[in-house]
This record gives C-alpha cells, sequence and structure tokens, in this order.
C-alpha cells in the first residue's frame, strides 16, 4: 500500500523488529541548528478551538533567536496567536530505524514587519511558502525556550 505521494505505508506488521534506542538531550546550539535544517514545522497554541497544531513553512534566523512563518492576514488562526504564547516543533524522523530527533521552541508570537522585496535582508531569512496563494503576513516567533531530543537507534 502507499499513500498518495508515493511513500510506503509503515504498519506495525511490516515494519522490520528494531531494538529500542536510547533517547538523548541535544545542546541548545545543536537544537537551533537542526531547527534551521528544515522548512516546515509545526505551529502550536491553545485558542478558542482548545489546543492546535499545523503544519507551516518556516525560517529560522539562528542568531536572533526567531522562527518566522509566512501565512495568508486573513487566514482565522492569526487572531489567536498574533501576541499569543506558541511553540514551534521542527523534527525529522525515521519509522524504519526508530531514530530522529524533534526541536521544541517556545515563545511569543508577533507580526514580523518584513523588509522590502528584493532587498538582501529579505532573501537572507525568509519562509517559502509550498502552498498557492498570497502569504502577505509573516509572524516572528521571539523564542525564550528551547529543548531538544535524539533518539538514537540501539546498536
Amino acid at each position: 500500500m502507499t499513500t498518495s505521494l508515493a511513500h510506503p505505508v509503515i504498519t506495525r506488521t511490516s515494519a522490520p523488529r528494531t531494538l529500542p534506542g536510547r533517547l538523548v538531550d541535544l545542546p541548545e546550539a545543536e537544537a537551533w541548528e537542526l531547527a534551521a535544517s528544515l522548512p516546515v514545522g509545526r505551529l502550536a497554541w491553545s485558542g478558542s478551538d482548545g489546543i492546535t497544531v499545523l503544519p507551516v513553512n518556516i525560517a529560522v534566523d539562528v542568531g536572533a533567536r526567531v522562527v518566522l512563518v509566512r501565512t495568508t492576514p486573513y487566514t482565522p488562526w492569526v487572531r489567536q496567536v498574533v501576541d499569543h504564547p506558541v511553540a514551534v516543533e521542527v523534527d525529522l524522523l525515521d519509522p524504519v530505524h526508530h531514530s530522529g530527533w524533534s526541536v521544541l521552541l517556545r515563545g511569543r508570537c508577533t507580526r514580523q514587519e518584513r523588509p522590502p522585496t528584493g532587498t538582501d535582508l529579505a532573501r537572507l531569512v525568509s519562509p517559502t511558502p509550498w502552498a498557492t496563494g498570497p502569504r502577505l503576513l509573516e509572524l516572528r516567533v521571539d523564542v525564550a525556550q528551547v529543548s531538544a531530543r535524539r533518539l538514537d537507534p540501539a546498536r
């Protein structure tokens, strides 16, 4: 069985037996490096519908301790995250080998004033949306807490 993206579906019966791995807490510098390595994360917040988690395109500015998200200003959830605490999770998991890592960045979300289009600063750190349509609003998460873990496969 395959998904619509032609990736195999790993089920409990099709996955090879793997011994439990070792969970390792990662230093903050490595957490930032890993978070900056992927263009997609999940934005989480507690809003009117309870806890909500959405996949979003991100850009991470390690030096500024900031995560940027670009969306449309008319998205209903924007009102629930601006000027509120949020979390961004970025991870990479290998279900076959039972390994991977996860970074959790917690902070406050605000509207980001974007540099003019075409400037070096605008190209330096800005998320690239994968979805069609105008994504004119950039949200900024000023990160206050960082935690990360890696699951090393058993040897």
